[in-house]
């Protein structure tokens, strides 16, 4: 699961969400300026961050770069995918 760790909306904030949404993956949003919410190592003055549990991007550059592979990725991969059926001979109301 996706983590993006703010300490204000803005418009880049808004952006990496509206990202999320739009690539229905599983994400927290967590407005937390001097939280201790944050992952270890990480002070308020360091964000934003996004964080998968075990890497980091910690500028608003590496941040999209991410998010636009990643988005790249998961469109590939549905690309890849078959939603064909090929009709059983027997019965032509059923897949095999």
């Amino acid at each position: 699961m996706l983590t993006f760790y703010y300490n204000q909306g803005n418009s880049f904030t808004e952006w990496v969400s509206d990202k999320m949404e739009e690539m229905v993956v599983a994400h927290n949003m967590i407005d937390s300026p001097g939280s201790t919410e944050l992952p270890n190592g990480l002070s308020a003055t360091d964000l934003p961050v996004l964080t998968d549990g075990h890497e980091s991007w910690k500028t608003e550059g590496e941040i999209k770069s991410f998010l636009n592979q990643l988005h790249g990725d998961l469109k590939l991969s549905t690309s890849l995918q078959s939603d064909a059926c090929h009709i059983d001979p027997d019965s032509s109301g059923e897949c095999l």
